[in-house]
């Protein structure tokens, strides 16, 4: 018969092992080529942050949900010829997918979008050979324009009126003279969860070359979104990596084109199948 002691180790044995169970799938149960981050939100949860790109391999069969972020817009510079301000980048673009299964020892290839440079679009977030993606926040079409995306760049200005800000989850960015870039509508949160990270921010333009309502570029959008350059031509911010945030457009001065920010990386984050 047991005695007590032995009693109280097979009941610490057994709490153990549910617990193990009720985790399934650990932080030593892939391999992957790239950079990530595991975290271990409870005994049950977790998820898995992939920051750049490689090839993720489970070593055993797993059900997940899936975010996918693309990579943030580059801000546009300003115009040398009239002085106009930049139009700020918008942010990446973003996805939820519930219930993905994984297979054991399955090579799976991620793209995490690269933030666009300046007066570039950012580059698709990729999830293959499942075929999920998704692209990244817009440039803009014009100089003067926020780009569109996952939440709107701010528009630039023709020198008096008020800078543009960048737009936040998933809205559209605000704008003067030129019109602001329009956002996706819906939550860039991830997995669409507002007690998590927001992503996606939009970028601000560049300041007026007289300074408008004040000296300062716009505001970029929560969410990594990156501010616009003062006037008298200063430089664009760009967004921090892994944000998937627009960058800053240039502040306007006449005869100097004035460098706009880059935009943050995208990500590509999976968790345990949760209801």
């Amino acid at each position: 018969m047991a005695g007590h002691g032995e009693s109280i180790v097979m009941r610490q044995l057994m709490i153990g092992c549910i617990a193990a169970s009720a985790v399934g799938f650990g932080s030593t149960d892939f391999t992957y080529t790239g950079t990530y981050t595991w975290i271990q939100d409870t005994v049950q949860n977790w998820r898995l942050k992939f920051l750049t790109s490689g090839v993720f391999t489970p070593k055993k069969g797993v059900v997940i949900d899936l975010f996918l972020l693309g990579g943030g817009g580059g801000g546009r510079n300003s115009n040398s010829g009239t002085g106009y301000s930049g139009g700020g980048g918008a942010g990446g673009r973003t996805a939820t997918v519930s219930s993905v299964t994984l297979i054991a020892d399955q090579p799976y290839t991620i793209t995490v979008g690269a933030g666009g440079v300046s007066n570039t679009a950012g580059g698709w977030t990729s999830f293959l050979p499942n075929d999920y993606s998704i692209p990244g926040g817009s440039n803009g079409s014009d100089y003067r324009y926020g780009g569109n995306g996952g939440s709107g760049g701010g528009g630039g200005n023709s020198g008096y009126g008020p800078q543009g800000n960048g737009g936040s989850n998933g809205s559209a960015g605000t704008g003067s003279d030129f019109g602001a870039g329009t956002g996706q509508g819906t939550n860039t949160y991830e997995f669409a969860d507002v007690s998590s990270t927001l992503y996606a921010g939009g970028g601000g333009s560049g300041a007026g070359q007289y300074g408008g309502s004040t000296y300062n570029g716009g505001v970029g959008g929560a969410g990594g979104g990156a501010n616009g350059g003062v006037r008298q031509g200063g430089a664009g911010a760009s967004a921090a990596a892994n944000t998937g945030g627009g960058g800053g457009g240039g502040g306007g001065k006449s005869g100097v084109t004035a460098a706009s920010g880059s935009g943050g990386s995208g990500i590509l984050v999976i968790r345990n199948k949760r209801t």
